[in-house]
């Protein structure tokens, strides 16, 4: 068997979304003066999940109207599944910013990555980063470095908008191919879809993607929504059958890590 092949799914199953899923905002249209508002791709979206309320974002949008706004409060979910960094950027920014002015009291969350780097991990080439190819790996970096730029860029433009104390989060990636099912902890793309996401000395990846998310966070003053570990720690209970999205328990391991960076 080719182990590349748990790869399938995901490349699938990222252009069935991408073709066959519009983009529908969830919104209760702007009947208050307070918002949350969602950017990101399928995670944020809620694909995988049983039922639209099993998804993560309207249940911290829930959680947000009881704790934060302490009463109703719009949801604008922007998210498109299949979007990358700078998909995101040049398609979702701008109505984020403009349902931001909007709103008086807000709350913004940002999701992405994991689009960026399907590619590159389904690619034969990715295989060659875990024996230390010098162009690879310097390929990789590129990739990082231009994802790390347009993250920068869209939570800059965000927090410009939103003033210094409008609580904004970034969420994290977690690793899907960890799941037995999916390939598991010995696949090789699966070590280094861990290296890419949290760095590694071998392959040599000091910054992963995840390292440069909590960094740029910090820079503009956001909370991390973390989910890279409980997702290490447990992928056959969290990832979905379809080897990319969240279940129901995933969901609800996101929608924790959110609440738990609410927390003060």
């Amino acid at each position: 068997m080719n182990r590349s092949q748990p790869m399938a799914p995901i490349a699938i199953g990222c252009l069935v979304l991408c073709a066959s899923l519009a983009f529908v905002e969830s919104s209760s249209a702007h009947d208050t003066g307070r918002g949350y508002i969602v950017m990101g791709d399928s995670i944020d979206y809620g694909i995988g999940a049983s039922a639209p309320d099993k998804a993560y974002v309207p249940q911290f949008h829930a959680y947000l109207e009881s704790t934060f706004f302490q009463q109703k409060a719009d949801l604008h979910n922007l998210a498109v599944p299949g979007a990358t960094a700078r998909d995101i950027k040049q398609g979702q920014l701008t109505q984020a910013r403009a349902e931001t002015i909007i709103h008086d009291s807000r709350v913004i969350s940002w999701g992405g990555g994991g689009n960026d780097l399907l590619n590159f991990i389904a690619s034969p080439e990715a295989a060659t980063c875990m024996k230390g190819n010098v162009s690879c790996l310097a390929r990789l970096n590129a990739l990082l470095n231009e994802f790390e730029q347009t993250a920068d860029q869209t939570l800059r433009e965000l927090r410009e908008t939103a003033g210094p104390d409008a609580p904004l989060y970034v969420r994290t990636q977690y690793n899907p191919l960890l799941k037995a099912a999916c390939g598991g902890p010995a696949l090789p793309l699966a070590q280094l879809a861990n290296a890419v996401l949290e760095g590694s000395p071998s392959p040599r990846l000091e910054r992963g993607m995840n390292d440069r998310l909590r960094e740029l966070a910090h820079k503009h003053g956001a909370k991390v929504i973390d989910t890279f570990l409980p997702f290490y720690l447990y992928p056959d209970a969290l990832v979905s059958d379809d080897c990319v999205h969240p279940n129901d328990a995933g969901y609800a391991v996101i929608l924790n890590a959110a609440i738990y960076a609410y927390a003060p």
